[in-house]
């Protein structure tokens, strides 16, 4: 991702329109970032990722999000929080036309007196950094320490005064005469011009080049916020639509910057996330797998046990004929088939009692091997299927508090099915969504992990509600529930979304048209001592559906 100096110019601007004169009230920081609030909802985030920097507005719930994913919080958390919050913004700049942001904090302390700070961002690549200064221009602290050894240049540690980065060569954009036809040349030259603006500009015809030159001296058209998909995409702005970009639908700069800062930032969060759980279920997945392999081992030697029992009831019945000491004896078994003689190894140590009453005393352990095999088995098989669940429903959930709950539940895993699992199942601590039709007088829920979907359906639900599941797949639990009685219209308009919905968290996403059973939840049951959301249901119809009304329905919701 990149931005260039011209967006920053911009943005000094926006800044200052927006927030100036207005009071810090709360600061919050993560692993590459920080954030000062304005008010509850207002919140400038600042990133030296090396990756995705800049400045760009954020809101509260995108500040506890990337909170809850940090694993460290930066010493300059504390700097500004003991520095800047409770001071009002009072000044916002940009320095030497550079990817350089300067704001001024000051807060009264006596009458007449104000003490003042700065906050200086340099937006840099891998050399970004975010700086605190006493009014002395002396650093107080910074999100990156650059230590004299490291750049003989300027050092950036606590106590030292701040160097800011060498002035970029060129000619002012500032100094330069759009309308001398011959500044087309000196593109490449001008300071305050990122290179790929440049470039595009040089391609331009002159009038149209003129014109994003007088805009960034004066601002004095509406901008147009733009991204270019080369370098891992570049966000500018200019006064028209350059050929080869994309417009964007900003207001202003500092939601056009969210495509390089925060939304980025917060894919690559849940994508690690995402990745750490798929890896979380392979675990689960190999042992389990091991576990069935252990238990069907044990299932399939029901015969073996079983001839251990009649291998001791032949040595009781041959006694008289067994001589001591003998370390194998030859027997005839009578079966069903006939006459079979069998060789049975003996314990020369113990007479023929002994070496019965031993067989069948592994006969018994045996058998109750084989016993909780045949009780254990179902189980697992159903915590087979159960996994296959959760990973399909990995693929379709991005939101980071339901990925934190299904991979607290992998980390910890509760007694599924037990009554005190099912006791403590809670909205607040249970992955899950809801989508209210206001208009149709209906709510759709649907889980989003097993314990989502077995809340879904044993706690959050109502005798009456429609309870649907993709036919013979891993996927959610779904609901749908009416106030009122619906009309037939309403009915199957909804059932429609309902099995959308259904066949969207599903593993036959994107397979098109397919079975999705429905029922009333009355006539849905939990399988006792299976997963936490294993089940049976009788009494159920069948309808058609695929997963494009559904993600129809996901992109409106996020375009809003």
């Amino acid at each position: 991702m990149a931005l260039g100096p011209e967006l920053v110019f911009v943005q000094a601007a926006d800044i200052a329109r927006e927030f100036k004169d207005n009071k810090a009230r709360r600061a919050d920081a993560g692993d590459l970032w920080a954030s000062v609030a304005f008010s509850r909802d207002r919140a400038l985030m600042f990133s030296w990722d090396p990756e995705f920097y800049g400045v760009c507005r954020v809101s509260s719930a995108e500040i506890r999000e990337l909170e809850s994913a940090s694993t460290l919080r930066p010493p300059l958390l504390d700097a500004i929080r003991s520095h800047i919050v409770g001071a009002d913004l009072s000044e916002v700049s940009q320095l030497r036309r550079d990817r350089v942001l300067k704001l001024d904090f000051r807060r009264a302390v006596g009458a007449g007196f104000f003490q003042t700070r700065v906050l200086v961002c340099e937006f840099c690549g891998r050399y970004s950094n975010v700086i605190l200064m006493d009014q002395d221009g002396r650093v107080v602290e910074s999100a990156k320490h650059i230590l004299p050894e490291k750049n003989r240049y300027r050092a950036i540690i606590p106590g030292h005064i701040y160097a800011a980065p060498p002035e970029l060569e060129g000619i002012p954009v500032d100094d330069i005469n759009a309308r001398d036809s011959g500044f087309l040349r000196d593109i490449a030259k001008i300071r305050g011009i990122g290179k790929p603006l440049g470039e595009a500009m040089e391609k331009l015809p002159l009038s149209d080049a003129a014109g994003i030159v007088d805009f960034l001296k004066r601002m004095d058209a509406e901008p147009r916020y733009q991204i270019y998909p080369r370098g891992g995409n570049y966000v500018f702005v200019s006064p028209i639509l350059l050929p080869g970009a994309r417009a964007l639908d900003c207001r202003d700069s500092l939601s056009a910057a969210r495509e390089t800062v925060v939304i980025p930032l917060t894919r690559r969060r849940i994508e690690s996330c995402k990745k750490k759980i798929s890896s979380l279920l392979d675990a689960a997945e190999r042992a389990n797998a091991k576990r069935i392999g252990e238990y069907a081992a044990l299932a399939a030697g029901a015969g073996e046990t079983e001839q251990l029992k009649r291998d001791g009831r032949l040595i009781l019945a041959n006694t008289g004929v067994i001589p001591r000491r003998a370390e194998s004896a030859l027997l005839t078994e009578w079966t069903d088939e006939g006459p079979n003689e069998r060789r049975i190894k003996l314990d020369p140590g113990k007479d023929a009692a002994g070496n019965a009453e031993a067989l069948f005393a592994k006969y018994r352990r045996k058998k109750s091997a084989v016993a909780m095999a045949d009780a254990v088995l179902p189980k697992l098989r159903r915590k087979e299927y159960e996994l296959e669940e959760q990973r399909a429903l990995l693929e379709r959930i991005d939101d980071w508090n339901t990925l934190a709950m299904m991979r607290q539940e992998l980390e910890r895993p509760a007694r599924n099915g037990s009554k005190t699992e099912t006791r403590n199942l809670s909205a607040g601590k249970v992955p899950h969504g809801r989508a209210e039709f206001p208009n149709d007088g209906a709510v759709i829920f649907w889980g989003l992990s097993a314990r989502g979907n077995r809340y879904v359906t044993f706690r959050l639900s109502r005798a009456d509600d429609i309870w649907l599941h993709a036919q013979n797949i891993p996927g959610a639990h779904v609901l749908l529930r009416f106030g009122v009685k619906p009309d037939e219209e309403t009915f199957e308009r909804m059932m429609r979304a309902a099995a959308a919905c259904a066949v969207f968290y599903s593993g036959y996403r994107g397979v098109g048209s397919v079975r999705v059973d429905y029922t009333e939840r009355r006539h849905v049951r939990a399988i006792q001592g299976a997963g936490a959301a294993s089940v049976t249901y009788k009494e159920f119809g069948t309808v058609m559906a695929d997963a494009s009304l559904w993600m129809e329905r996901e992109s409106q919701r996020e375009n809003l």
